[in-house]
């Protein structure tokens, strides 16, 4: 719960007093709770000796509407407030109906719904590389807002990366110079004129540095 509302308001105000309920439920039941939509943290249960060698995220790019919103929530509430007032006068002197004045109300609730969306969504990406295992999490497709954690024993034999297939994605690709991010534990599989890589599981969206990072500890001589 604390990483779904990490903004910087998070400290206090409503998202604090939430995380602060969240934090009194018992670790076992909480962690289970929060592994049903959120990634599994290796250091929660780790093995023996267990150390994180590198952790990451998809670009915060991502993440922009969601802290936007969260962030600036009291502005929103402000202005929703206002556009309230606003349409309560207009309806009273048109004769419109009700609907028109609680319609800033219900586009902030579709604005925070969709930014807490945006949020969880951003979070389910992650790769962790701890000196034991490696530990995949993506969204379950079809399944929202469960997510699924793959714990991999070894290192990936292919690291590649290739342009978003969505449009609005790849513009914020060529700025920043992220990648989608495709791994495999199996390797290329050739055809004629092209190679593949065989089984892949797929990261969108991950900056330069990440991928360096996760190259560096793939591909360092033994």
């Amino acid at each position: 719960m604390s990483e779904l509302v990490n903004h910087p308001g998070a400290g206090g105000g409503f998202f604090g007093q939430l995380n602060a309920l969240w934090q009194r439920i018992p670790a076992s039941v909480r962690l289970n709770l929060e592994n049903n939509f959120l990634p599994e943290n290796p250091m929660d249960r780790p093995v023996p000796g267990e150390e994180v060698l590198l952790e990451i995220k998809i670009a915060p790019y991502r993440d922009l509407l969601s802290h936007l919103v969260l962030d600036h929530l009291g502005l929103f509430g402000l202005g929703t407030l206002l556009l309230t007032i606003g349409s309560g006068i207009y309806a009273a002197v048109a004769a419109v109906s009700l609907w028109f004045v609680l319609l800033p109300a219900m586009l902030l609730l579709l604005l925070i719904g969709y930014a807490l969306y945006g949020r969880i969504e951003y979070l389910q990406w992650r790769l962790v590389k701890t000196n034991a295992r490696l530990v995949i999490s993506i969204p379950q497709p079809g399944s929202w807002p469960l997510v699924d954690n793959i714990e991999l024993n070894g290192m990936p034999r292919v690291v590649d990366t290739n342009w978003s297939k969505k449009p609005l994605w790849r513009l914020f690709q060529a700025f920043t110079g992220a990648r989608d991010l495709y791994i495999s534990l199996v390797g290329y599989s050739f055809k004629e004129g092209s190679a593949q890589v065989s089984g892949a599981l797929v990261i969108p969206d991950v900056l330069p540095k990440d991928i360096a990072a996760l190259k560096k500890l793939v591909f360092t001589a033994k």
